[in-house]
């Protein structure tokens, strides 16, 4: 949908598949070394995802936070 809203660009299912399986391998540690920093660090983090349109473009905002920050 991202890539529509930018420029009409349709891409198959087969080929989100296969891009998202090239960098499982690649990014899964540094991911599990995420969850494992925010299960012990972070317990009451936060997130928020907000859209809005710029210049007729759907854009998205997204916000991390804990108790931490002012």
């Amino acid at each position: 949908m991202l890539l529509w809203e930018l420029g009409q660009v349709e891409i198959g299912v087969g080929t989100l598949v296969g891009t998202n399986g090239g960098i499982d391998g690649p990014v899964a540690q540094s991911i599990h070394s995420v969850k494992q920093w925010i299960k012990q660090t972070q317990p009451h983090i936060l997130g928020d995802e907000t859209p809005w349109v710029v210049k007729g473009v759907k854009q998205w905002l997204w916000i991390f936070t804990n108790s931490d920050f002012p």
